[in-house]
């Protein structure tokens, strides 16, 4: 684990050069300072070194988040807004085994898309290295700021699904909502600042996990996620299929039925039960095979008279029988027409008829709510048995059952769902009919350049000759059409083997995690005190263990959202326990957690008396002093209260200056007058004076 060593934050202004820096120690630590100092450009500059804008919004290298001290102006000692020439900031942090990792990230005058790291080794040794701070910073593995920080930290990257169904990673602006509390946002929630537009999945609930160090808890909640992922993804595709074969059967005027309908299981059930060539035989008496094979006999029996038989001379059937196919072509050409507009009739029938019982069906649905609760005001209303409009002023609400409207309802949604099915199959059927007509115009085209071939020819023998070239022609064409109609299927039926094999080698069973119960009830245990230190009035010792948490990791109490409960400035309190829960339970079981926890402005989320004594009364006890995670709370306390906790052995910090960023002090030389003995006894004094204050700000060029 790692804690915060330093801050700094400094710059050239047109007064001179200014810095801040804020020295911290492991620990709780206390940060108090009065409002305006500039406490929030210290926690600001934290979330900028660490590349963390996106928490808040705001694109990716902008600035715009930290105070116009560093951006644009500031007042100095003696120098009313003074404009700010350049500005960076910088932390320190170190880890338990002695490394140091100083983070330097410009604000204004330099590139704030580049972060400089300077790493220092146990031993000693020194690295330097600029790093990119947003752009591939997870991604690019030598110039990503972020792949660094989790390759220093020893922290395993994990892959996340997104709801754009592809892939994404676990970021650091995912865990520091947890572990970050804004002075401005961070106490709306838990995790109030968590990221969501990068569409990532369960991002909230995967974060905790990490922190838990529940990894294997990740690794099968993300596995569920991509299984679910990929069950949509074969769904989709099964619908897709299903177009395609439906579509191209259509075409040809055939009906058949091929659905996607149902589980995976249904489907691979389904149509691994039959082929489309067998399906197309069984619902539409359709067999291509036999059809092609008496199509080719057809042909070569047409070739071989064409070429080979003897032609009888006295034959003149020829033109009538070319006339008489026509005729019967258009015959039949005109009865489906005839057939296409009574379907297209039935259709709008059937769809006005639908479209009255949805009216009908919200009219008694709004008629049985009045029944039951009294709400709504009905203009018009119609008879559930009759069916007839009624006049709302002559209609006795009294005199008819809820158990009779009810019944009506459900009649109507029966007679809707008939409906339903029913414009489904005159859809289909006009489909079809107009296939069929389709075929039958290119028929008719055929037999009509038959009889005018024929009726050309002069002599028998000519026109059996033409008749019979022109069958040839018209069988050759159907040949055609038969072909591409069998190679299309064919393809369709590799699609739907494929689509087959995938979906019976997915494996939609979660992998249970063994490692995350023990860690959710220490994460519980943790919580409930926490909960009862900090003085939430909905918890006590008596009701603490009804605390529990939902799969989403929400706190709840008895069945209720423990955010629901207790008073308004209850929220902060259940942030703050929350969030310091995190970190303890992750330091006892070994988790991911960086350990420190950073609270911006707890007091001022309620200034009430008793939420600051409720607060104080929780930093003197054992549970805030004794945790070997770092918590830092930026704050403003009364000489009394520093008093007070410093008393109870409370690390309070109390910066000097009116403000945290300063003129930087120039070295002056040294007075002969001033004898080394009187300026080592100022110094003396000076030290006495600090004695007790903590650490201080210190202000370096």
């Amino acid at each position: 684990m790692i804690h915060l060593a330093k801050i700094e934050v400094r710059g050239k202004a047109d007064a001179g050069d200014f810095s801040g820096v804020l020295e911290l120690s492991s620990g709780l630590q206390v940060i108090s300072a009065r409002n305006a100092y500039g406490k929030s450009l210290a926690v600001k500059a934290i979330a900028w070194c660490f590349g963390l804008e996106p928490i808040f919004g705001n694109a990716d290298n902008d600035p715009i988040r930290l105070p116009e001290a560093v951006r644009e102006d500031l007042e100095l000692a003696g120098h009313a807004k003074s404009q700010v020439v350049s500005s960076e900031c910088s932390i320190t942090i170190r880890d338990d085994s002695g490394r140091k990792l100083e983070i330097t990230r410009s604000i204004k005058g330099g590139d704030p898309t580049v972060v400089l790291v300077r790493e220092t080794e146990a031993d000693g040794k020194t690295r330097e290295s600029k790093l990119l701070a947003r752009k591939l910073t997870m991604q690019d593995e030598h110039g990503g700021f972020q792949r660094f920080v989790f390759d220093w930290l020893k922290w395993p990257r994990i892959d996340v699904p997104t709801y754009r169904m592809g892939g994404s990673e676990l970021y650091l602006e995912n865990l520091a909502p947890l572990f970050y509390i804004d002075q401005n946002e961070g106490w709306t929630n838990i995790q109030a600042l968590q990221i969501a537009r990068y569409g990532q999945q369960e991002i909230g609930q995967i974060a905790v996990e990490y922190l838990l160090g529940a990894l294997n808890a990740i690794k099968a909640r993300v596995s569920r996620l991509q299984a679910a992922q990929r069950a949509d993804e074969l769904k989709k595709s099964a619908r897709l299929i299903t177009d395609q074969a439906t579509d191209a059967m259509m075409r040809r005027g055939w009906r058949v039925e091929w659905s996607s309908h149902g589980s995976l299981k249904d489907i691979v059930s389904r149509w691994s039960g039959r082929k489309l060539r067998q399906a197309l035989r069984e619902d539409a008496s359709v067999d291509i095979e036999a059809r092609l094979k008496s199509i080719n006999e057809r042909t070569k029996a047409l070739r071989n008279t064409l070429t080979k038989q003897p032609i009888d001379a006295s034959n003149s059937s020829a033109p009538i029988a070319a006339s008489q196919k026509a005729i019967e072509l258009k015959e039949q050409r005109h009865t489906l027409n005839r057939d296409l507009h009574t379907l297209r009739s039935q259709f709008e029938q059937a769809s006005s008829l639908t479209e009255s019982l949805d009216h009908r069906l919200l009219a008694a649905t709004d008629l049985l709510r009045l029944k039951k609760t009294g709400i709504g005001r009905l203009d018009h209303l119609e008879c559930p048995t009759c069916h007839r409009d009624m006049d709302a002023s002559m209609f006795g609400l009294t005199t008819q059952s809820v158990e009779s409207v009810d019944a009506h309802i459900e009649a109507l949604k029966r007679d809707r769902e008939l409906m339903r099915k029913n414009l489904e199959s005159l859809s289909a059927s006009i489909k079809t009919t107009s296939a069929n007509i389709e075929a039958l115009d290119s028929e008719l085209r055929d037999a009509e350049r038959a009889l005018m071939t024929v009726t050309s020819a002069v002599g028998p023998v000519r026109e059996q000759l033409a008749a019979t070239a022109s069958e040839l022609t018209a069988a050759e064409r159907e040949l055609e059409r038969l072909d591409d109609a069998a190679k299309e299927l064919d393809d369709i039926q590799a699609s739907i083997d494929r689509w087959i094999a995938d979906a019976q080698a997915f494996d939609s069973s979660s992998m249970v995690s063994p490692d995350i119960e023990n860690r959710r009830r220490a994460f519980i245990d943790a919580l409930r005190k926490y909960l009862i230190a900090l003085g939430h009035s909905a918890v006590r010792q008596d009701n603490a263990h009804l605390i529990s948490l939902d799969d989403e990791y929400v706190p709840f109490m008895d069945g209720r959202r423990l955010r629901a409960l207790g008073s308004a400035s209850d929220q902060s309190r259940l942030v703050a326990a929350y969030s310091l829960a995190l970190a303890a339970t992750s330091q006892q079981m070994a988790g991911e957690h960086p350990g420190f926890v950073v609270l911006d402005e707890p007091l001022q989320q309620n200034p009430d008396e008793s939420h600051r004594e409720l607060f104080l009364t929780f930093l003197e006890k054992q549970l805030a002093q004794q945790s070997t995670f770092q918590t830092l709370i930026f704050t403003w306390l009364s000489a009394a209260e520093i008093a007070r906790l410093r008393d109870h052995k409370t690390v309070v910090i109390t910066p000097s200056g009116e403000h945290f960023l300063q003129l930087d002090v120039q070295p002056k030389e040294e007075d002969p007058q001033v004898s080394p003995a009187a300026t080592a006894e100022s110094s003396a004094a000076r030290e006495k004076k600090d004695e007790g204050k903590g650490p201080a700000v210190q202000h370096t060029k």
